[in-house]
């Protein structure tokens, strides 16, 4: 239980990369403040983002694959790309909001990118040894809880520096410090929650050592006369997780660049969001243990959400289809990593996560890099719904997994 509660306070702790940095603060602040026009800056956050994902793709399987081989590897490695992430976040302080900052915060939100998901496929990694026996119910609180922890990082956000005229900390707002410096608690925040985890909790794990090459290993993951159960399921998982990397990163822009909402605004619909988030994973955690059907429910329903988004010309529809898509995407990603901890053994979870990351980076370029040529060259709608493609396709592909093989 020790081990499940601090593995749960991690989450709170990493969620305010993907949440505030890449979807809902972080890349307002840049859109509207550093970078030339709105439809320029988001081309180039999403572009970035992309490229991230190329990187951390390639790397992840051999990350994995060493923390497998180390005397609690996965451990030791998660201590390192956390602290690392942790400080990308802080160096957001120093991006002032002029155009000669634009490269250095793209530099930042790229290493950043690669540090979080090294560091949340390794800690995905040791959800086995810290869960109860319902894998489904575990991944759910600890996802629950991040949601939770993004909620109240970003009412206190809030209530000291966004909405007061005159914040509580006495911090100018010239040239944005008061949003700036929001980065150096959002980096406290992290660090804070991820100490139990990496400090407090022992692992007795093994080096799984094995003179079978890694392409071997990740052929036998994969191919065996065909695509296997788990190589079917990560092909589903990495067109899906493309259509969805373009909606947690781009929610935030189209909100306050297309409806017209404010940062404050965004914030505002973020808690409330991540409290449905929070309630999606709680309810469907305890309730549903058929973790396929959920990907595919989740899917078809994320699907709809994202048509009334991009048709949409009422600012409080959007915010309340945002706090709707936010209660199913909890879900999807909570069985996602369920059903790939299934999959794979105990001494090779690390290789297992790290294709598992590789299916949702290795062509996450497409989705961001399609969604950044539409929104340049046409319209920020336009590149918004090109992720219903995508899960769509990941969708239609689940239905060709088969969950009976999935090892408990």
């Amino acid at each position: 239980m020790k081990k499940l509660i601090n593995f749960s306070l991690y989450d709170a702790g990493n969620s305010v990369f993907p949440m505030l940095v890449l979807s809902a603060f972080t890349s307002s602040y840049f859109v509207n403040h550093v970078a030339a026009d709105e439809q320029l800056g988001t081309a180039l956050w999403q572009l970035t983002i992309g490229l991230a994902g190329i990187v951390i793709a390639i790397l992840m399987p051999y990350i994995g694959n060493k923390a497998d081989n180390m005397l609690n590897g996965r451990q030791r490695l998660l201590r390192l790309f956390s602290f690392i992430c942790i400080f990308t976040i802080g160096l957001f302080y120093f991006v002032l909001p002029t155009q000669n900052y634009v490269l250095i915060a793209l530099i930042i939100v790229f290493f950043g990118s690669v540090t979080y998901e090294a560091s949340n496929s390794l800690y995905n990694s040791i959800m086995k040894d810290c869960s109860s026996d319902d894998l489904t119910l575990s991944s759910g609180l600890g996802f629950g809880t991040g949601f939770l922890g993004g909620t109240i990082i970003l009412a206190l956000l809030l209530v000291t520096l966004v909405l007061p005229t005159q914040n509580i900390f006495g911090i100018s707002m010239d040239n944005y410090l008061h949003l700036r410096f929001a980065h150096i608690i959002l980096a406290c925040w992290f660090l804070v929650f991820c100490i139990p985890l990496l400090y407090f909790s022992k692992f007795d794990q093994r080096p799984s050592i094995s003179s079978t090459k890694i392409s071997q290993k990740v052929k036998n993951l994969l191919w065996d006369k065909g695509l296997t159960n788990i190589g079917r399921y990560l092909l589903a998982r990495m067109l899906y997780m493309d259509g969805l990397i373009i909606v947690s990163t781009s929610i935030g822009i189209f909100g306050t660049s297309v409806m017209g909402l404010s940062i404050g605004q965004i914030l505002i619909v973020g808690i409330i969001a991540n409290i449905a988030g929070a309630i999606g994973c709680y309810l469907i955690g305890a309730v549903f243990k058929d973790d396929k059907k959920t990907v595919i429910i989740t899917l078809l329903m994320l699907s709809l959400i994202v048509i009334a988004i991009s048709i949409n010309q009422d600012p409080r529809a959007f915010m309340i289809l945002t706090v709707a898509g936010t209660f199913f995407a909890g879900p999807l990603q909570s069985s996602s990593r369920v059903i790939m901890a299934k999959l794979i053994p105990n001494e090779t979870q690390g290789l297992g996560f790290g294709m598992f990351t590789f299916s949702g980076k290795a062509t996450a370029f497409i989705g961001p890099v399609c969604a950044a040529a539409l929104t340049f060259l046409f319209s920020q709608r336009l590149g918004f719904a090109f992720s219903i493609v995508l899960l769509l396709s990941g969708m239609l592909l689940m239905l060709k997994v088969s969950y009976k093989q999935i090892k408990n």
